[in-house]
């Protein structure tokens, strides 16, 4: 038995190996084809051209820059389940990556005329977490609240601190989540059928659970269908 499970445990080894490689070479072999179709994409848009010849470079355009993205989020995860990416939480303040999330979010933001707050930054709340992975798992998530919230609306970022743990919770004013689809949020390449309409690959959820398991909390999805959503991000408090 002994054996055999050593054996099952190089063999996901090696197979994990493999998906790594191959991640790797798909980026590696794709990078300068679509830095080229982003390239001829922008120099045809600046010719003359009628509005239905526009509509459609700006269609390759987006459609360019979901594959690449598609391919940087793949890469990520790769690396993170692979071992590559190394997480390490130790004790800093929760508002650093909350702040962080919240500016580079802000444009998106802005663009739909969202308004995006938070909780007042009073007194350092002290909590494990990677600072950069930690702001990127929040960014994802703010982003995805963003996204899902029609023009007008609002996200909220506010921090809670109990004895133990500490909870971010990002609070939307979007669609909501039917409750047969809130234990499917955090699937890799996961979309709600209702989303078809907005952008995204279905990885950025994933990805956040997956950083913030690694620091060692956890991350949970509530939602009233219609009225909005709720994740929550549990850290250990320090």
């Amino acid at each position: 038995m002994i054996v055999s499970r050593e054996l099952a445990r190089e063999q996901i080894e090696g197979e994990r190996e493999r998906v790594r490689r191959l991640i790797s070479d798909i980026s590696h072999q794709t990078k300068t084809p679509l830095s080229n179709v982003a390239l001829y994409t922008q120099l045809l848009a600046e010719q003359d051209l009628t509005a239905e010849q526009q509509k459609l470079v700006e269609q390759i355009s987006v459609s360019a820059d979901k594959l690449t993205f598609l391919i940087q989020s793949l890469v990520k995860t790769s690396r993170l389940e692979s071992g590559i990416v190394k997480i390490k939480p130790k004790p800093g303040n929760v508002y650093e990556p909350v702040a962080a999330a919240i500016a580079e979010c802000k444009s998106l933001a802005d663009a739909k005329n969202i308004k995006l707050s938070s909780t007042e930054n009073t007194e350092p709340v002290i909590a494990l977490y990677d600072l950069r992975w930690c702001a990127k798992a929040l960014f994802n998530i703010i982003e995805n609240a963003v996204k899902y919230t029609p023009e007008n609306g609002g996200v909220t970022v506010a921090v809670t601190e109990y004895e133990m743990f500490i909870r971010i919770d990002v609070t939307d004013t979007g669609r909501g989540i039917r409750e047969e689809d809130l234990p499917k949020v955090f699937g890799r390449f996961w979309r709600a059928a209702e989303s078809a309409d907005n952008p995204g690959v279905g990885v950025g959820l994933y990805l956040a659970r997956e950083i913030i398991t690694a620091c060692g909390g956890y991350i949970k999805a509530a939602s009233d269908f219609g009225k909005g959503s709720t994740f929550s991000a549990f850290l250990s408090k320090v």
